[in-house]
């Protein structure tokens, strides 16, 4: 039976969920491919809250969550460039609780995002960096349109082994006033 959950933009009482989120994610055994250890995510909810205030009101950022059984168990951020010669440029990154995998969250909250960022006056750039190991994000970014552009070579250790990041981003056609 498919799982029940909401992909919605954050609310600034999503922080404190979200950062267990990212804090249970970091915890996981084997640890799943990000350059944080467990302690070095500690991040205060005034922090989150005000960061999730910020992306409401900026037009080049985005803050979903997805939600179930009234918990947050995922989140989608695009942080957007703050430069002239950036503001088209948004940064992806994407987090799905261990028990939620498999469900199509991820999927649906990139969905939404390249969504959002098509219908977007702004972005014309969306960017990620995601570890060249990792094949199921790469072809779940590939599926919605995102294309290789590079790779950045032993960018982080973990466990002492070095790890190659791929950068793929996504372009969208629009038309500059």
């Amino acid at each position: 039976m498919p799982r029940s959950y909401i992909i919605r933009h954050a609310e600034p009482l999503d922080a404190r969920g979200y950062i267990t989120l990212i804090k249970d994610i970091l915890s996981e055994t084997p640890r799943v491919d990000t350059p944080y250890a467990p302690d070095e995510f500690n991040p205060s909810f005034e922090r989150i809250r005000d960061r999730i205030m910020e992306v409401r009101a900026t037009d080049n950022s985005l803050f979903l969550v997805a939600e179930a059984e009234h918990e947050v168990v995922g989140a989608l951020t695009c942080g957007g460039g703050t430069l002239h010669a950036d503001r088209h440029m948004t940064a992806l990154g994407v987090y799905v609780a261990r028990d939620w995998r498999d469900c199509g969250i991820g999927g649906a909250l990139l969905a939404e995002a390249v969504r959002w960022a098509k219908a977007s006056p702004v972005v014309e750039r969306v960017e990620l960096e995601v570890y060249a190991r990792n094949a199921r994000a790469i072809h779940l970014y590939e599926k919605h349109g995102f294309e290789h552009e590079g790779r950045k070579r032993r960018l982080y250790y973990q466990d002492g082994e070095p790890m190659d990041m791929l950068i793929m981003s996504l372009l969208l056609e629009k038309k500059r006033g």
